[in-house]
């Protein structure tokens, strides 16, 4: 939450962060360069609980709807938020001078391969805790290949944002 003040005052020089934040949270104007670098990882989780108790306590047909709607609101989330990180995006680029950095192929292999190490630690910090880190380091690389696989275009997104809910 600090991260603009921090930046504008040279306190530190980035962070990792959406794309969306450099308009959203007016980060370009603190920022001259952006990487794309999503094979490293993402940077932000969104998910919505509810306590185990009170899901078991309701009916099934409740717990259904709750589903139902889950499962529909993952497209619909995914699009907007393609929207606002190329909202974002366009954005830092109406600043002179800013730069918008896409990794090479190989230069990114290179930073995957640089983190791998603290994937590994973390699977082992975890596994001793008794978690089963490693399953779910699994889990998340299969969803991982299956949205990488399966994604929809940007414009595609940018087009149902602007039909469906900007109008």
């Amino acid at each position: 939450g600090e991260a603009y003040e921090l930046m504008a005052k040279g306190t530190v020089d980035g962070s990792f962060a959406p794309l969306e934040v450099l308009k959203g949270w007016s980060q370009a104007e603190v920022v001259k360069y952006v990487t794309n670098c999503y094979a490293v990882g993402n940077t932000t989780d969104m998910f919505v609980v509810i306590n185990k108790d009170k899901w078991d306590s309701l009916p099934a047909d409740i717990q259904e709807v709750f589903t139902e709607v889950s499962e529909e609101w993952i497209d619909k989330h995914a699009k907007v938020w393609t929207y606002a990180d190329k909202s974002g995006v366009d954005f830092f680029l109406t600043f002179e001078g800013n730069e918008l950095i896409e990794l090479p192929s190989d230069e990114m292999a290179r930073w995957v391969q640089a983190v791998e190490p603290l994937i590994e630690q973390y699977i082992q910090d975890k596994t001793a805790m008794e978690l089963p880190a490693a399953d779910y380091e699994a889990y998340l690389a299969q969803q991982v290949k299956h949205w990488t696989e399966n994604t929809p275009s940007e414009q595609s997104c940018i087009d149902w944002v602007e039909q469906e809910l900007i109008k």
